[in-house]
């Protein structure tokens, strides 16, 4: 520490030493975790992003229970998650869009599109195609700040000078789409999100333009990070469910 102005800061030897400490603990942690559960391969903290926590997630779980893993399952955004695992407060999750962080390893996994949203019923769902300035007809409904999506497609629009009305903003992709079934709002949503609804005939998803806006879901995890038992079998299950889903595409 050093003293300025009788308050103390820490130095950039300390901050190193923080990062040293925090690597320490995390592998005492894990090792009385291997010693504590014998006979079970371990214990596992993951964390997600709301598209991917809901969609992608619960099978890997699954296969996570049929192994005898324990495990802790964070929900949050993109932003949040980043954080949780650079603090190594997660072992690994798996989120969506761009990481920067250089502490962090990201390998992307899987590829999802994300896509303008309305009730089936909506004014605007039967159009051939739908310009900007439809748009700006109806209220728009917003996830919060942190959120990959906002980032990407939003931003978009905003480019292209569309001025959006917006009423709503939330963390809940389930209360955006209820919101969606009972107004005339517009939201930005997952296609991966959706697919359930659509197929159920439900929510429609607006021709808006030629361009698609695609994002990768990525696996993180600290580059500094103990490779346990429980993250090998996490590893191995997310490979198989993601040929799964490439299998199902294709056909």
């Amino acid at each position: 520490f050093e003293r300025i102005n009788h308050r103390l800061y820490v130095t950039a030897m300390g901050q190193t030493v923080y990062g040293y400490a925090l690597q320490i603990l995390e592998m005492v942690q894990h090792m009385e975790d291997e010693i504590r559960i014998q006979g079970k391969h371990g214990h596992i903290r993951i964390g997600a992003s709301v598209s991917v926590g809901t969609c992608l997630l619960p099978p890997l779980i699954q296969q996570l229970q049929h192994n005898e893993i324990t495990y802790e399952v964070t929900i949050h955004n993109t932003s949040k998650m980043e954080q949780m695992v650079n603090e190594y407060l997660l072992d690994l999750a798996l989120v969506e869009g761009q990481v920067d962080n250089p502490n962090l390893i990201a390998k992307p996994v899987w590829e999802d599109e994300l896509v303008l949203v309305v009730r089936a019923e909506h004014p605007l769902a039967h159009q051939k195609k739908v310009v900007y300035t439809d748009l700006e007809q109806y209220p728009f409904i917003t996830r919060e700040d942190g959120s990959s999506q906002r980032n990407q497609l939003e931003l978009h629009l905003q480019q292209e000078g569309v001025h959006l009305t917006s009423n709503y903003s939330c963390s809940s992709v389930e209360a955006i789409k209820q919101a969606l079934l009972y107004t005339d709002g517009i939201a930005v949503l997952s296609r991966m999100m959706i697919a359930e609804e659509i197929k159920k005939g439900v929510l429609a998803i607006l021709p808006f333009t030629d361009m698609q806006f695609k994002r990768s879901i990525r696996l993180i995890y600290h580059k500094n990070k103990y490779i346990s038992t429980a993250m090998k079998v996490f590893f191995a299950a997310l490979e198989q469910k993601i040929e799964q889903c490439a299998d199902h595409t294709a056909s």
